[in-house]
């Protein structure tokens, strides 16, 4: 009996190729001897046999036909896992079978060569005409043993050794939990594996190896596992090692935080093996640390001092350093909290322009600090300073001047003690000033203005509309006036108007002069301090009339 090792797998089919299909033309006399006379045999049997296979796949079965006539191959397989390279042969010649890889259940095959005659067709008379090979195929197998392990102790622990039991391709890893873990598990091969550059060992049947660990000088529990991978199946073993005994440990150990005002954080220090420092960079933080005896067994308390802070959240790491570097250190994080600051001013009025007569202006302010309040001669503040949230005036006085002005009303923070004795300085937060500008208008002269041409006119009148703008001064009249280019025949139409006004008059043509060029212009009376004084319009506006009419009271319609 022979012994092959496979690898693979497939589902149900009953495989039967065509033969050779030999012509009376092409008959080989010599290859078809008298039916009392046929030779057969199949790896040197003469009747039924059958082979057992591993489960492993393999394409290199090789099987001997030993014969004196011609032959097929017919193969029944259920997933068709098992094929051959030829279906067809004449006297002495190879079969080569492949099998795949069985990770179900056993299976088997029936392989049989039987003889043809000339035409292909089954020959069944007396004598061996076939034989019939059963192949029988293990399925996969891969475990690892022991299958479970007790905790390996933290100093000086055990080894172990570990069996492998496969009939497949295998390879065999170590993994770590946690991120960046320390790698204390060693491998060391016995038999049956090969390492591989990249931390992993492969082998395709059982094998021995050695399992050994290095001291755990840690505070906590650490694990690892041992992978056996094949193409079927993942074999996980969980290796578990104790804590060190003999370990530097710090409480309280997760962040501390403190308030603005500062205050003491103590932490217990238990360092049995070692002596230790504490260490911090940041000026606010001072450490209190006693002198300790080495190996002592109890828990020593050092103080961390925080000093008051300027308001602004800030943090910083205490370094807890055991003397024996085989322990690993410890930092803890220390965070401060801020304060939360604001300063805000606004006007609150719904003034925009003040007028020249002046006025009054309402500002809020809303801050965390003492704050003062400036403005120039002109505005006069009803508060300069104050402290958290208030309201002040600004009377603006009057504005004599024609120019129209502009100042501003400065809210500047101070730096400010709290009752806790923090000093919170504004300059710290990136706050400065707020300027709230006060624009105010100028005791400036009228203004006056007429489009042309007249909106409607013919040859006795015209009708224009103006418009004035006077909110300093009082006017008396204003409407339009009109002259000859040298100033002689001037006539005025004038209303009496408000503080501002849009307006349209009407004006006599018939008592202008015929033919004659005349220039119109819109003008305000008005009266500034004891005397009357007239304003006329940045534009003019010059017209013509035309001749004689014969009636003297009529005058042509005008032009431009």
């Amino acid at each position: 009996m022979k012994t092959r090792h496979i690898f693979g797998w497939l589902a149900a089919a009953f495989l039967t190729l065509a033969g050779i299909a030999a012509c009376s033309d092409n008959y080989d006399t010599g290859l078809m001897p008298t039916k009392n006379q046929l030779e057969l045999k199949v790896d040197g049997h003469s009747s039924g046999f059958s082979v057992d296979y591993g489960a492993a796949p393999d394409n290199n079965i090789k099987v001997e036909v030993e014969s004196n006539t011609l032959w097929k191959v017919s193969i029944e397989c259920e997933g068709g896992w098992c094929t051959a390279d030829k279906m067809t042969g004449r006297g002495n010649e190879t079969i080569t079978l492949s099998i795949l890889e069985n990770i179900n259940k056993e299976r088997s095959a029936r392989v049989m060569v039987y003889v043809v005659d000339a035409d292909g067709d089954a020959v069944t008379n007396e004598g061996t005409t076939s034989i019939e090979m059963t192949l029988k195929q293990a399925v996969s197998d891969v475990r690892l043993t022991p299958s479970s392990l007790e905790p390996f102790e933290a100093q000086n622990p055990r080894s172990q050794e570990f069996t492998i039991i496969s009939n497949v391709n295998w390879t065999l890893d170590v993994s770590y939990e946690g991120e960046n873990p320390t790698e204390f598990v060693m491998i060391t091969p016995l038999s049956g594996m090969t390492p591989g550059a990249d931390g992993t060992y492969s082998g395709s049947a059982g094998a021995t190896f050695r399992m050994a660990l290095q001291d755990n000088r840690t505070a906590a529990d650490r694990k690892a596992f041992l992978n056996l991978v094949s193409a079927i199946s993942r074999y996980t073993i969980e290796i578990t090692q104790t804590k060190s005994s003999y370990t530097f440990d710090v409480t309280p150990s997760e962040n501390q935080t403190v308030g603005a005002e500062g205050g003491e954080i103590p932490f217990g220090v238990l360092s049995p093996n070692s002596g230790w420092d504490a260490v911090c960079s940041a000026s606010w933080v001072s450490l209190t640390v006693p002198s300790v005896a080495e190996g002592s067994l109890s828990r020593v308390e050092t103080v961390a001092k925080i000093a008051p802070s300027d308001g602004q959240y800030r943090s910083t790491q205490i370094l807890f350093k055991p003397r024996d570097d085989r322990y690993p250190q410890q930092t803890v994080t220390i965070v401060q909290t801020g304060i939360d600051v604001y300063f805000e001013a606004s006007r609150i009025d719904n003034v925009g322009i003040v007028k020249e007569t002046g006025g009054q202006i309402v500002v809020e302010v809303d801050s965390r600090f003492r704050w003062r309040a400036s403005a120039p001669s002109w505005i006069e503040l009803t508060g300069t300073s104050g402290n958290g949230f208030d309201t002040f005036g600004a009377n603006v006085d009057a504005n004599y001047s024609d120019d129209t002005r502009t100042g501003f009303i400065t809210i500047t923070p101070e730096t400010t003690y709290t009752n806790e004795g923090i000093v919170l300085n504004p300059a710290s937060f990136g706050l400065g000033a707020i300027n709230i500008g006060v624009t105010q208008f100028g005791g400036r002269e009228p203004a006056v203005s007429v489009p042309w041409p007249a909106d409607d006119y013919s040859q006795t009148s015209a009708s224009l509309a103006f418009n004035f703008y006077s909110p300093f001064y009082t006017v008396i009249e204003a409407g339009l006036e009109w002259s000859r280019e040298d100033g002689t025949d001037q006539h005025r139409v004038a209303i009496s108007p408000s503080d501002s006004n849009d307006g349209t008059v009407t004006f006599d043509l018939t008592d202008l002069e015929p033919a004659t060029r005349y220039i119109a212009r819109g003008f305000v009376r008005f009266i500034r301090g004891d005397k009357v004084e007239d304003k006329y319009g940045s534009w003019s506006y010059p017209f013509s009339t035309a001749g004689q009419y014969p009636s003297n009271s009529d005058n042509p319609t005008p032009s431009n």
